[in-house]
């Protein structure tokens, strides 16, 4: 990848890094603010800790890119930039251009995607009843 690019795509990142810290930032105001509010019934102890908890799910997705712009700001300091961390060969350069934090190559994202979903479907599902009791 041309110097050229990676200083593109630095910038992206930097801007991208910038704009989740804010939004980081503005979760934690909401956050604040709704801990601030004296739940009167249960009712509304109940629309608060769902919004909480959507918040802090917001929150955490954000916290994970934001360590992956973290990273891949570190690989254009080091130089490593646009190399696959699985394989070692060069990170398609559209791929970098979509996902600027990407770690993996196509192939290697891949692999990695099938066996987490090979994982995840080895796992034993939650019989219906069992489902239908916690609801209750």
């Amino acid at each position: 990848m041309k110097q050229v690019d990676v200083e593109r795509l630095r910038q992206k990142l930097e801007f991208q890094r910038h704009e989740a810290q804010q939004f980081l930032r503005r979760m934690d105001q909401e956050a604040r603010s709704l801990d601030a509010e004296a739940a009167q019934d249960s009712a509304d102890q109940c629309v608060i800790s769902l919004s909480k908890e959507a918040l802090f799910e917001r929150s955490s997705q954000r916290r994970t890119v934001l360590g992956l712009i973290e990273a891949a700001l570190k690989r254009i300091a080091d130089g490593s930039f646009g190399t696959c961390v699985g394989c070692g060969n060069e990170v398609q350069d559209q791929r970098l251009q979509a996902l600027p934090w990407t770690q993996f190559c196509l192939r290697c994202q891949g692999k990695l995607e099938d066996k987490i979903g090979a994982s995840l479907s080895t796992r034993t599902p939650i019989p219906a009843t069992a489902m239908s009791r916690r609801a209750g």
